[in-house]
């Protein structure tokens, strides 16, 4: 489906403004609940989610977007989850544009991989490299957790998004 200038404008602006809420909801303490200290990363499962459905450079982009915000808030690693997320969009955009279809349970997988590949990375170059006291029980403290509490919060994304990636998309609903 090809889709005009200002359709698309209007859809990344959309996009845009989604993943704001998403980082707003993450990384601003209280908004979203924390169980046992564990926290959701909002903006892995979402930017996967978004760019499973997209061209390739367009996904690149709002990943790197997605990206972007999260290291405005982070003290300490910036520049890695720009590079992360930009990548794990290209790849999984990639993915589904030549290889698998943009159903639920490729979501699904792409955001399990994503998430754990994301917490073993960042508990490996961030913990473990710098030698912080005791980081090496944060693996299963904090990171383990966090993916956990992300994966069960990814089918709920896909819900919300797939109806509104469809009306940006500017697909008609066919009934039968």
């Amino acid at each position: 489906m090809y889709l005009t200038t200002k359709q698309k404008t209007i859809k990344y602006v959309c996009y845009c403004l989604i993943l704001i809420a998403a980082d707003l909801l993450q990384n601003t303490q209280g908004l979203f609940p924390q169980i046992f200290g564990a926290r959701c990363f909002l903006l892995l499962p979402l930017a996967i989610t978004i760019a499973m459905g997209e061209e390739i450079i367009a996904a690149s982009f709002l990943g790197l977007f997605a990206g972007l915000l999260w290291d405005i808030t982070a003290p300490v690693h910036l520049g890695f989850n720009c590079i992360f997320i930009a990548v794990v969009c290209f790849l999984s955009s990639a993915l589904a544009t030549y290889i698998v279809r943009d159903i639920f349970v490729t979501n699904m997988i792409c955001c399990a991989v994503v998430t754990v590949l994301y917490c073993l990375l960042y508990w490996l170059f961030f913990i473990v490299i710098r030698g912080v006291d005791g980081g090496e029980y944060t693996l299963y403290s904090f990171y383990l957790p966090c993916a956990v509490y992300t994966l069960v919060i990814s089918p709920l994304i896909w819900l919300i998004m797939r109806p509104v990636k469809r009306k940006l998309n500017f697909e008609k609903s066919v009934e039968i």
